[in-house]
């Protein structure tokens, strides 16, 4: 099972944010970066409350603050929550929503309508009273200590205060029978015609009751049914100001959302939080450092803040990112790493995209050299030196094709030579899935008018644009191990390679070197892996793997890899 990050879920920077905004206006700047500086963001980060991050960074943000101000300061958050600077996540509520009962319903889009970060279900909902639940997820760490339920009541509290009115009362309900839910009673003033009926009834009792002891005498009646009338006409008029002050105190909110949506889009639209060294990606990495360059994108490394570890980021431009083909491939990739791990294929912990459209892939991060650029730096491999790596390639592309997975591109390029501590051999990885075939999930890329792959590692039959299967990516097997012994590309036709060929001004042929290079044996299962039909080449990676072995009994003991688990 590929491992992931972030299985805890996600949630909006918004959340520390208002954790943030909360010391900084109760306990000064000094405390407030002391605080931020434990929640590993910055407030660069926090500029914008919709970016997401991991609930484990959230919930280590809460342990840092109750361990500070103690966990009752959590609730004292509430009024921060919907502050102006805050109120990005909330403009989805608010859409639709004329009072709070509208917005209780509408909590399955906080944060963005496609951003699912919580999942909200309302139970029971009456003027004045609203129940809801949320369903945690199974197993979920963050959840026991009941730091992350503090919070989500602070926010339920604050939902009143966007339609103007005081902050409401929340009390966690006990549910034997949803162990995975967690059920939350909300009690909150709502403005209507009841309450102009009770301000009116109130002011009347209290304007008779002063003209009963004015006069002193049930005789003046007169007086009685003045003041009642005065006091009542007192009260209406008092609940008509307070509820349109709680319509003017809402509109402004709905004001200021508006605008802070439109600022955020624009500051997005921008570029203005361009990709540099310290920047916090998805609310998860610290990019520290830029490691490839591509007319589509760039790798970066990272650090991955909820635990430290070193990942890769591979990201396509923001403009590339809405090509559809671009970003097919990158969703292909990811598809295919996620469903074919193994220790020689390259770690996938998590795809995604952010606001600006930037698609994003995070992988492992590893260190050492492609192939291809062992090849350019030192020439050809002996063949004792290429069969653990020709037996590693093997494994890979057995687990690959076990998950219903073509490469479609294996070639040097596509090979890298991983440092292992401990160990004098390389660790192989294949990389880049950017055009494998899925078997479920075969789009558009398949119907390219340009064949996919690369001249001299392309199968005939892949080079047509005809169907293929995994034994294509033994033609490209075949064609790496004929460039790995003889330092040239295959030639472009299966045909030509092992005919003798004329050399260009005295200097040797790619297929002389061939010949004088590799050993009869190994040149048969080259050949066989390059067979021009399908059904001449071997049936599977695992087929080819045991035919190196048979070679290998010619070599020295300490040079032959084990199989890797």
């Amino acid at each position: 099972m590929q491992r992931r990050s972030g299985s805890g879920g996600q949630t909006t920077a918004s959340r520390i944010k208002s954790l943030y905004a909360y010391v900084l206006s109760e306990h000064g700047p000094a405390e407030a970066d002391a605080f931020l500086l434990r929640t590993k963001l910055d407030r660069d980060y926090l500029s914008d409350e919709t970016r997401l991050i991991p609930v484990e960074l959230w919930h280590g943000a809460l342990v840092a603050f109750a361990s500070r101000w103690g966990r009752g300061a959590i609730a004292k958050t509430a009024p921060h929550v919907v502050g102006a600077d805050n109120l990005g996540v909330w403009t989805h509520v608010l859409r639709g929503a004329d009072g709070p009962p509208q917005a209780f319903h509408r909590l399955d889009h906080f944060g963005g309508d496609q951003l699912w970060t919580e999942r909200w279900r309302s139970l029971a909902s009456e003027p004045g009273l609203w129940r809801g639940s949320i369903r945690q997820r199974e197993n979920s760490a963050y959840e026991h200590d009941g730091l992350c339920a503090l919070a989500r009541a602070a926010d339920l509290s604050a939902i009143p205060m966007l339609f103007g009115l005081p902050l409401g009362t929340v009390t966690p309900v006990p549910d034997r029978d949803a162990r995975d839910q967690r059920v939350f009673e909300v009690r909150f003033q709502e403005p209507s015609w009841r309450l102009a009926l009770s301000g009116a009834a109130l002011g009347a009792l209290s304007g008779g009751l002063a003209a009963w002891f004015a006069s002193g005498s049930l005789d003046r009646a007169l007086d009685l049914c003045v003041g009642t009338g005065l006091g009542a006409l007192a009260g209406t008029l008092c609940a008509h100001e307070q509820r349109r002050r709680a319509q003017s105190r809402a509109q402004l909110v709905r004001i200021h959302a508006l605008e802070r949506t439109a600022t955020l889009r624009e500051r997005r639209e921008r570029g203005s939080l361009g990709f540099r060294e310290g920047l916090v990606l998805a609310g998860q990495y610290r990019l520290t450092e830029k490691v490839g360059v591509g007319a589509n994108g760039t790798i970066w490394e990272a650090e991955r803040l909820a635990d430290g570890e070193l990942v890769a980021v591979k990201m396509l431009r923001a403009a590339v990112a809405h090509d559809t083909i671009a970003a097919d491939r990158l969703r292909r990739e990811a598809a295919a790493l996620g469903l074919a791990w193994h220790p020689n294929v390259v770690e996938v912990y998590e795809d995604g995209h952010l606001p600006d459209g930037t698609s994003y892939l995070v992988m492992e991060r590893l260190h050492g050299e492609s192939l291809a650029e062992r090849l350019r730096r030192e020439g050809a491999f002996t063949p004792d030196e290429l069969m653990p790596i020709a037996l590693q390639l093997c494994d890979a592309l057995g687990a690959v094709h076990a998950a219903g997975i073509v490469h479609r591109d294996v070639k040097p390029s596509n090979i890298f030579l991983a440092k292992e501590a401990g160990s004098a051999l390389p660790r192989v990885k294949v990389l880049d899935f950017g055009i494998a075939r899925v078997e479920w999930a075969e789009t558009r890329l398949t119907n390219a008018n340009a064949p996919l792959g690369t001249p001299g590692y392309m199968s005939p039959e892949q080079e047509q644009g005809q169907e293929i299967d995994h034994r294509s990516d033994l033609f490209g097997l075949g064609g790496v191990l004929y460039e790995c012994l003889t330092g040239i590309a295959p030639p472009l036709r299966p045909s030509e390679l092992w005919e003798r060929g004329v050399s260009d001004g005295g200097s040797e042929s790619g297929v002389q070197r061939a010949l004088r290079t590799i050993p009869e044996d190994f040149r048969a299962v080259i050949e066989r892996a390059m067979s021009a039909l399908p059904r001449e080449r071997f049936a599977d990676a695992r087929a080819v793997r045991e035919a190196l072995l048979e070679l290998g009994g010619r070599l020295p003991a300490p040079e032959l890899a084990p199989k890797l688990a």
